[in-house]
């Protein structure tokens, strides 16, 4: 698995650090809503079984080893923003009404 960013995703990382906010990590989140979305935390204790898939403006981008398995070398995932969205995700960016969306890169 590799994983990519846009501009813009990049930029809203550098936007939450400069809000104040450390120690942050992306997770592609096997949770109960929103499947594989990026979330990103601060201060987070990631699961024995997530491995590190890259990094998008210095921030680690964990996932969970059985997605991370599920996609080889030659698959790229990027990681991309909407704007203007309803803040109702755990995700920090959302404090800046943007959302975190994974894409399949072809």
């Amino acid at each position: 698995m590799r994983i990519a960013a846009t501009e813009q995703a990049a930029e809203t990382v550098r936007l939450v650090l400069a809000a104040g906010r450390t120690d942050l990590v992306m997770v592609l989140s096997n949770g109960c809503c929103d499947a594989t979305a990026p979330y990103l935390y601060d201060h987070y204790v990631p699961d024995p079984e997530t491995v590190d898939v890259g990094e998008i403006g210095g921030v680690h981008v964990l996932a969970p080893r059985w997605l991370a398995r599920m996609y080889d070398d030659d698959h790229e995932l990027m990681v991309d923003v909407e704007t203007g969205v309803v803040d109702d995700s755990f995700s920090l960016e959302t404090e800046h009404d943007r959302r975190f969306v994974l894409r399949a890169k072809r």
